[in-house]
């Protein structure tokens, strides 16, 4: 409770906001910096906290305040390690003052004593004060750039920030603006300042002004409250915020909300008419977490439109969660519930804190109150929270282990996941293997990566110094490094982890564009599968599967006869997918012994191309290794997949009956003599990783023999010299090779002969 004494100046500050700060030696007025990781430009989360009081007395500033748990040392390397510098909320400046730091004995908190940071102000300087754009930073050896801030505001009843992003809106903006305001609460007024930058598009102040204080929690959106006054750059990219011009009277109902986490800054531009920046108003002392609710990020994968978001806020040992979720396609499972679970994003954990939602009549929304979802976490569960290894999962009827989940993260510009499966490698592979990442994108270019896999079907294997890497490239394409991850193995080294806190990387302009244009991919390697055994293409967070592609050719239970020339066209036909986020697909034909598909014998990624094209002589060659005798017919069973490389979605099956007649080279100059030319099978076959092949030649002369997949595609040369005439056997190592069929061929001047293996590893 503040004293007589303390309101009479909260009293004097609010008529000294209006009119202006008088020039008197007596005046005296309190201003208050509550220091948080969060209260930075660019967001970190530390355990650390801690206050400053700066009392001005004329143009006399003493400053006192104390703070504590650093995750390192203090930088006194850097000026001393703390200043008073000039700035808005949501923007970085130059140092005014330098601090005098009392340290703890292991320098990873201290005190502000008044007799060792007393300044003298200049009438600017004392403008600059009393306008926020002063504030208080702490520099450590982890965070150069700083570790606690906190902006100088007028002393208040309470204080509260907004951090803005793209990735707070719903939905989702691209952008990589930012930017954060920050509140004062005296009586019923409310005073905002601050500042953002680096809009995608021009603020649109047709929309009632362009930005506004909105009424709901995090994942809705909500009806305007405040008109917020924007002091917009020439740009019109970037703006200020004044509390000058910012000074609004609160409804009881309004002050309500704001304790409640039901306020929020939304900045609308001409892209983005609903809102390119938000941010949940939440207190300033805090340190803030966010998480995005969507199917994607379950494992595995959940198809479903559901969509939500969860505010964390740390305040020493107690969480406060706000929030909500909507459109489950089956109703909340109120005997299982909605947790927060120890984990990282590739994996499925255990429950650490049991959620408490209030549901709509339907059961297919709930939002979580802060009054009803406040906790005492446990040192465990607190380290976990901040190193990215909880995620929120809601559970409903129809998918009991979770409809929609979301990785806890810090707060970020962009936020980027991928699910982790061998069936996105270019060209795919059978694995049970799986797993997931998380990307969390600051606003200085830096990312963190998180997640980890499972149940590799060999050792992970490193090649350029690591088990898995950062690529550069297209979903129906292979790229090259951009970073190795630092990945910690499991047991057998099947499995691993990639922590965030071990996985930071700068990018520079080029991949950061690379990476919002969704152009990079994770990939993990194996013995079996030196090339990649896991791969996912990374995605903005909140994705959806593509919608289920329509096989168009040929008809369901078509009859084939697979007779005549072997260069005879096949070909399997479909209609485009369709896509929500327009992310850019890849399909991918399969055909398969069984309607359940467990044994795969063509697995073809085809890019964009809405068919797969074959000849019948590889279709006679696939044949003949399943068994199949001339003029008998086989049942495949086919579809094609719909995937963005994360998330996929198959068509309905058909199937094609294939009846093995006599099918003829139509190259010329074949011989007549198989027993001078020929091309034995290779052993053993199926095979992993090497095997044998034996041919014959008729006369001595240049042969070659190379390896193609099912696409025709050329993969291997297996040899390309001269032999001389007679028996020859070579071996052939598929190690870099995946699991599948393929075609091996052998030429001699205008002799050729083909036939087909099978590598499983």
């Amino acid at each position: 409770m503040k004293t007589i004494k303390q309101l009479l100046t909260v009293t004097t500050l609010s008529l000294f906001v209006m009119i202006g700060f008088p020039n008197q030696a007596s005046a005296q007025t309190v201003f208050e910096a509550q220091l948080s990781g969060s209260n930075e430009a660019t967001p970190i989360t530390s355990m650390a906290n801690g206050s400053v009081t700066a009392t001005l007395t004329g143009d006399q500033l003493v400053v006192e305040g104390t703070f504590d748990n650093l995750s390192s040392a203090i930088a006194t390397e850097i000026a001393g390690g703390a200043h008073i510098h000039t700035g808005m909320a949501g923007s970085n400046g130059g140092v005014l003052f330098p601090l005098t730091i009392t340290a703890d004995s292991d320098n990873q908190g201290g005190t502000f004593e008044g007799s060792n940071n007393t300044f003298t102000l200049s009438s600017g300087q004392i403008n600059t004060l009393t306008a926020r754009g002063m504030y208080v930073n702490i520099h450590t050896a982890n965070y150069q750039g700083g570790e606690l801030r906190g902006q100088l505001q007028p002393e208040a009843d309470a204080y509260y920030r907004s951090n803005l992003s793209g990735a707070f809106e719903v939905p989702a903006a691209k952008t990589m603006a930012s930017g954060s305001l920050v509140f004062e609460v005296v009586g019923d007024s409310l005073f905002a300042s601050g500042s953002f930058s680096g809009l995608e598009s021009d603020f649109d102040a047709s929309i009632a002004g362009g930005s506004h204080l909105h009424i709901a929690p995090a994942g809705s959106n909500g009806p305007v409250a405040i008109l917020l006054n924007a002091d917009v750059a020439d740009d019109s990219r970037s703006a200020v915020y004044h509390a000058s011009e910012n000074r609004f009277e609160l409804t009881s109902e309004q002050k309500t909300a704001l304790m409640n986490r039901n306020f929020y800054t939304n900045i609308h531009t001409m892209n983005f008419g609903g809102g390119e920046l938000r941010g949940q108003v939440v207190p300033a002392a805090s340190t803030t977490f966010f998480a995005q609710l969507s199917g994607s990020a379950e494992i595995p994968s959940v198809n479903t439109g559901g969509l939500g978001a969860v505010v964390l806020e740390v305040h020493e040992d107690t969480l406060i969660v706000s929030g909500s979720f909507a459109g489950l396609e089956t109703a909340f499972n109120a005997d299982i519930g909605s947790h927060l679970h120890v984990g990282h994003s590739g994996q499925n954990g255990g429950v650490a804190i049991s959620l408490t939602a209030d549901l709509n009549t339907e059961l297919m929304a709930g939002t979580y109150s802060a009054e009803s979802n406040t906790y005492t976490l446990t040192t465990e569960q607190k380290e976990a929270l901040f190193a990215r290894n909880m995620y929120v999962n809601v559970h409903s009827i129809g998918n009991p282990s979770g409809e929609i989940r979301g990785q806890v993260m810090g707060d970020a510009a962009a936020y980027f996941h991928t699910n982790l499966s061998g069936l996105h490698e270019v060209q795919p592979i059978v694995s049970s293997a799986f797993g997931a990442t998380t990307i969390e994108y600051k606003s200085n270019g830096t990312i963190m990566v998180n997640g980890g896999f499972e149940g590799l079907s060999s050792s992970a294997i490193e090649i350029a110094g690591t088990a898995g890497h950062l690529h550069a490239g297209a979903v129906n394409e292979n790229g090259g490094v951009a970073f190795g991850l630092d990945i910690a193995l499991g047991e057998n080294d099947t499995s691993g982890t990639i922590a965030s806190s071990a996985n930071m990387f700068s990018l520079s302009t080029e991949q950061q564009t690379i990476l919002f244009d969704e152009g990079m991919y994770v990939n993990v390697h194996s013995e079996n599968f030196n090339a990649g055994e896991l791969r996912g293409q990374v995605l903005f967070s909140t994705n959806f599967a593509p919608a289920a592609p329509v096989l168009t050719g040929p008809a369901d239970d078509a009859t084939l006869s697979l007779e005549g020339a072997s260069t005879t066209a096949f070909e399997a036909t479909w209609d485009a997918a369709s896509d929500t986020n327009g992310n850019e697909l890849a399909y991918i034909w399969q055909a398969s012994t069984d309607a359940e598909f467990s044994n795969i014998v063509v697995n073809a990624n085809v890019g964009a191309s809405t068919s797969f094209e074959t000849t019948f002589g590889v279709l006679d060659t696939l044949l003949t290794d399943l068994g199949v005798d001339l003029g008998a017919t086989a049942t495949i069973y086919h579809r094609v997949i719909a995937t963005d490389g994360s998330d996929e979605t198959a068509s309905e099956p058909r199937t094609a009956n294939l009846e093995r007649g006599m099918v003829t080279s139509n190259e010329e100059g074949i011989s007549d003599s198989p027993d001078e030319f020929t091309l034995g099978q290779n052993y053993p076959n199926p095979f992993n990783p090497t095997t044998n092949i034996s041919f014959t030649l008729a006369e001595s002369g240049q042969a070659s023999l190379t390896v193609y997949n099912m696409l025709g595609q050329e993969v291997a040369v297996v040899a390309n010299k001269r032999f001389n005439a007679g028996e020859h056997s070579v071996n052939f190592d598929a190690s870099a090779l995946a699991s599948g069929i393929y075609i091996y061929r052998l030429q001699s001047g205008s002799q050729t002969l083909t036939k087909q293996m099978t590598l499983i590893k």
